[in-house]
């Protein structure tokens, strides 16, 4: 199940499909529904426009980001005490050429940068790094521990969960460490548009985590900036924003049918 869902949920982003619909058209070209073939050429091409659009992609991903605040004075908007932060595993990809600074993912290095920030505004938490080994032997919480170690931030107190390899096994291991009653404060430290499905997540685990968003991909202007030309083209940046909206909509909605959230 856990490969099928990679597997369809790969199929399902808005790329996949466009090349899909592109390439189906291309071969209608050269049959009797040629014109409908024109059709779904030209639809993937506008679709691909409009999706690598970072107005369009700011459009989707806003819903999802801006649900819960970032904690930017910690210790004046969790007023409870902190018993553990969690900070969700993202993803790395070993490279012995290259230092442990460029093997995680850039966010999985968003998500334990701020865990560590947390950690320094409650010295009492413990920290909990999650990402088990998903595409290779090495799990995703030992890099991001050896990365604490490598720039001198280990606070010591650090728990690694080795086996999740995704945020609902991340949510039940996180559930067995803390009791599940929810009678200890947890800080969730993740993607901020990964936090809707993070927070319904832990909750269906019988925990109600405090919401630490980062990586935050739609953010304001500065003031007196004004529009740019580049804003009426497609980049690489907006589709890939449009494609973590897909898929975290997706994210939802499966965990929805299954019954996971809370």
């Amino acid at each position: 199940m856990f490969t099928l869902t990679k597997v369809l949920g790969a199929l399902l982003m808005p790329l996949s499909l466009v090349l899909m619909a592109g390439l189906m058209g291309t071969a209608l070209l050269f049959t009797r529904r040629a014109r409908l073939g024109r059709g779904a050429v030209l639809g993937a091409l506008l679709a691909l426009y409009l999706l690598g659009l970072e107005a369009t992609a700011g459009l989707l991903l806003a819903p999802l980001e801006r649900q819960y605040p970032a904690l930017l004075e910690p210790r004046a908007q969790v007023a409870a005490p902190v018993s553990h932060i969690v900070v969700l595993g993202e993803g790395h990809r070993l490279d012995p050429r290259l230092p442990v600074t460029a093997q995680l993912n850039t966010s999985a290095t968003a998500r334990l940068l701020e865990g560590v920030r947390l950690r320094r505004a409650f010295p009492e938490a413990t920290l909990v790094l999650g990402g088990g080994a998903v595409f290779g032997e090495t799990p995703n919480s030992a890099v991001m521990h050896r990365l604490l170690r490598a720039v001198g931030l280990d606070p010591g107190a650090v728990v690694r969960l080795e086996t999740p390899r995704n945020t609902v096994e991340e949510a039940r291991a996180v559930a067995e460490r803390v009791g599940g009653a929810g009678s200890e404060r947890v800080v969730l430290v993740t993607e901020a548009s990964h936090m809707p499905r993070a927070v319904a997540l832990f909750r269906g685990q019988g925990l109600d985590p405090i919401p630490a968003p980062t990586h935050h991909r739609v953010r304001e202007r500065e003031a007196g900036a004004g529009p740019r030309f580049r804003d009426f083209l497609p980049s690489a940046e907006g589709l890939r924003m449009s494609e973590r909206a897909c898929h975290e909509y997706l994210g939802l909605a499966w965990a929805w049918l299954r019954g996971w959230t809370g």
